[in-house]
């Protein structure tokens, strides 16, 4: 095994990796939680500036999560942002955006 899997792999196990989420949406944001609720550091990034300045704001955008979590979110290890530069200083990225479709509901890879 590489240098860089042995150190990345204990970062992980020590929860030091900093984790990214690429798309703050319905897979996104219930990630985020749940590796900010685990004790990683965890940034959101998204393009929709009104999902961030809610987040910021203790607001949900998601029916099935509450402001609560949100507010404990923003308490924990999480910050959310649109500056996807900050990329360069992420362990992880895990990518949830959307995939299109086509008119037969099939992944469209035009």
């Amino acid at each position: 095994m590489s240098e860089f899997k042995i150190h990345l792999q204990s970062k992980i196990t020590s929860k030091q990796a900093r984790i990214g989420i690429y798309g703050l949406g319905y897979v996104g944001l219930p990630l985020a939680i749940r590796f900010a609720q685990s004790g990683f550091n965890v940034v959101g990034f998204d393009i929709d500036q009104f999902k961030i300045e809610s987040l910021n704001q203790g607001k949900t955008y998601i029916k099935h999560i509450s402001d609560q979590q949100i507010t404990q979110l923003n308490q924990s290890y999480f910050t959310c942002t649109t500056d996807f530069s900050l990329t360069n200083e992420i362990d992880v990225l895990i990518i949830c955006v959307p995939t299109p479709l086509d008119d037969h509901r099939n992944p469209d890879l035009s």
